[in-house]
């Protein structure tokens, strides 16, 4: 078990400069001018950003920020001062006009508060819907497959449709001026499903990560020196309010990855349950079969 482990170990300068020679062959390829990066604010769109603009120069880079108007203003920040850092020009539009014309504002329950974490600022005769311990748990699964018209498959929708509008306004600058478009998607959140399907962390030319356990950026985010409030903040998807820690939903980042780093390398289940318990595996490999369906459609006659 130890030796499969040390695979989530990198040689990190030959890491980056394979991602880097594939960001700028995949522009060559494509015929594109340059490349388009949507950046968050934190850590998968940062290291992105980075190895992007350290393949192809800052001056052959165009980043954006794409904020609602339920994004934490602590982000479009943070997005702006990565974008100093790397000294490329950043544009920051926002897309509450696209998601209020797709009505996606109105799939939340008002009073809606997900995270039990916030229930001691509710008051006991709040109509809010609140998670109850098991169901803030099993959310992540219960997304893939929620019943019809339920709140998890209206938050769900409410949620990636901010994701979707993102894309397509990515695209389309990167259309209109022939660039290619950069991906920020990891290992663990494609294999978990914990992305937004057909979203801006799923539709991209190159997704140069895509290889790369979210427990190991953290390790190249320091090597390229990613600016330390970036490297310190929790993976926060920003779509939902009171969903501020995707690491926190799945148990944590490190633990997961052990997960699948050991399942895809054959260790039984029950060396798995004993080593990283039955619950935690249990959760994962049913986050990964609910979203094969993610990573494998549109189906099609072979």
């Amino acid at each position: 078990m130890s030796s499969i482990l040390h695979e989530l170990e990198l040689d990190i300068p030959s890491v980056c400069t394979k991602i880097e020679n594939l960001i700028r062959n995949t522009m060559e390829e494509l015929g594109r001018d340059g490349a388009a990066v949507g950046i968050s604010g934190g850590l998968d769109s940062a290291v992105t950003a980075t190895l992007t603009v350290r393949s192809l120069g800052s001056e052959n880079v165009q980043l954006f920020n794409l904020p609602e108007k339920d994004s934490k203003p602590i982000h479009k920040k943070h997005a702006k001062a990565l974008a100093k850092h790397l000294g490329v020009k950043l544009k920051t539009k926002s897309i509450t006009p696209l998601v209020k014309a797709a009505k996606g504002y109105r799939l939340l329950p008002i009073g809606f508060i997900p995270s039990r974490r916030l229930r001691s600022f509710i008051v006991k005769k709040s109509k809010s819907k609140i998670l109850s311990e098991e169901e803030e748990e099993n959310l992540l699964a219960e997304r893939l497959q929620p019943k019809a018209k339920s709140w998890i498959a209206k938050g769900n929708a409410y949620a990636v449709t901010k994701h979707r509008m993102r894309m397509v306004v990515l695209y389309q600058y990167a259309e209109v001026n022939n660039l290619m478009v950069v991906g920020a998607a990891n290992k663990t959140e494609w294999l978990t499903g914990t992305f937004s399907k057909w979203g801006v962390d799923h539709c991209a030319d190159v997704m140069p990560l895509i290889h790369i356990y979210r427990s190991q950026l953290e390790q190249i985010a320091e090597y390229l020196e990613v600016p330390q409030f970036i490297r310190e903040k929790y993976a926060d998807p920003d779509v939902m309010p009171g969903i501020d820690n995707k690491g926190a939903m799945l148990g944590s980042f490190s633990l997961v990855d052990q997960i699948l780093v050991a399942t895809e390398n054959g260790i039984t289940l029950s060396e798995l349950y004993n080593v990283f318990g039955k619950k935690n595996v249990e959760k994962v490999l049913t986050l990964k079969k609910l979203s094969k369906q993610m990573r494998e459609s549109p189906y099609q006659i072979e």
